[in-house]
């Protein structure tokens, strides 16, 4: 069999990647399209404000970008010093911004609920059992093969948006609902791409079929833990069952947002 090109293996992980995206909106929409209190969106708000700050190194974060930026800064710039270098300080830069407006509009919406402020201190601590597992992973796999582990999760970022679908897709009169209809939706805009563009990067750095095996294995075991993560955020359950099924495929891609 000939092997196949960068693009070949960038357009699989692409289109392989869409089945766990369909499957987190799917966990997002069986939480909102059920009865709920507005106390009862606290703790998904919460854990989502702690994730967008602690993903992109906000939070304090091993191999984070922010890290990456700042280390940057303190050394004069190397960056600064090379065209694919800027390109690449000015993407990580914009990147950090829309994660801080990200975490903007659900503090904003999780202060309106609860009347307090969102500190910190309670951020830094929403840790989930599977925000643990998660990080365990992360480290591992950024140890064993860092180069690849990159990639991996430069594909997997976000969940390929798939529970800011399922809230941009939500038809409802409830103020409240309307209003985390409209985060999500600015979020998915800005999020969804995102996966798709780190997965070129796949197109010029992986060669052998052995790490793209490596790469694709990777991903099925981010994805599936972060599938997890989302059932825990949520309060819901989602069975090793119904992982495996999304795994393999057994779930309709998530249908293109009016205007997207």
């Amino acid at each position: 069999m000939a092997l196949r090109t960068g693009q070949d293996m960038m357009s699989d992980l692409a289109a392989f990647g869409e089945r766990f995206w369909a499957g987190e909106a799917e966990v997002a929409r069986t939480f909102f399209t059920a009865p709920h209190e507005p106390q009862d969106h606290v703790p998904w708000l919460r854990h989502q404000c702690y994730r967008e700050l602690r993903g992109p190194g906000l939070l304090k974060r091993p191999h984070s970008r922010t890290d990456w930026v700042i280390e940057n800064v303190k050394n004069g710039m190397p960056a600064a010093e090379s065209r694919e270098g800027r390109a690449e300080f000015e993407r990580e830069l914009g990147q950090i911004r829309e994660e801080f407006t990200h975490f903007r509009l659900y503090a904003d919406l999780l202060e309106d609920i609860t009347g307090s402020p969102v500190l910190m201190r309670d951020i830094e601590g929403l840790e989930l059992p599977s925000d643990r597992r998660i990080e365990k992973m992360r480290d591992r796999l950024m140890t064993d093969e860092e180069h690849l582990a990159l990639l991996a999760y430069g594909v997997t970022e976000g969940g390929g948006a798939g529970i800011f679908h399922a809230a941009a897709a939500l038809e409802t009169d409830d103020p409240l609902l309307g209003r985390i209809r409209d985060a999500g939706r600015i979020i998915y805009d800005d999020e969804v791409g995102h996966g798709t563009a780190n997965a070129a990067d796949v197109a010029v750095s992986v060669t052998a079929e052995s790490d793209f095996a490596k790469l694709r294995a990777m991903v099925v075991e981010i994805c599936e833990e972060r599938l997890r993560m989302r059932a825990e955020m949520y309060g819901i359950e989602i069975s090793e069952e119904r992982i495996a099924e999304i795994t393999d495929g057994k779930i309709d891609p998530l249908a293109p947002l009016p205007g997207a």
